[in-house]
Parts: C-alpha cells; sequence; structure tokens
C-alpha cells in the first residue's frame, strides 16, 4: 500500500511539473492558446482525481494499521 501512494505522489509531483511548464509555454506562445489550456485544463482534472485517490489510498492504509 505505501508502494502504491508513493507511485501516486510521483505521478502528482510530475503532473505538477508539467503543468507548471504548459503554463509557462501558454504565457511565451504566441500560436494556439486554447489548445495549452485544454491540455492544462485536462491535467488539472487528473490532478484532482489523483488527489482524491491518494486520500483514499492514506485512509485505507490508517484502517489497516488500525486492525493490526
Amino acid at each position: 500500500m505505501i508502494c502504491n501512494i508513493a507511485k501516486l505522489e510521483k505521478e502528482r509531483e510530475d503532473l505538477i511539473e508539467v503543468i507548471t511548464g504548459l503554463e509557462r509555454w501558454r504565457r511565451f506562445s504566441i500560436d494556439d492558446r486554447n489548445a495549452i489550456a485544454l491540455h492544462i485544463t485536462s491535467h488539472m482534472m487528473r490532478l484532482s482525481a489523483l488527489d482524491d485517490e491518494i486520500n483514499e489510498a492514506k485512509t485505507q492504509s490508517g484502517r489497516y494499521a488500525l486492525k493490526a
């Protein structure tokens, strides 16, 4: 379970890096800013879902620790 939480947290860190990079790219881009904004939005949605998964995994691991 701890390994799973670590993987999820790593994915979360990676997503934050991608979002940050896209936001910088959008600011300096003269190309299609709307397409970049859509990518940012989709990554933000995944980040939100990932936060829920992390919280659920931590809650479940806490339940298992209490039972042991």
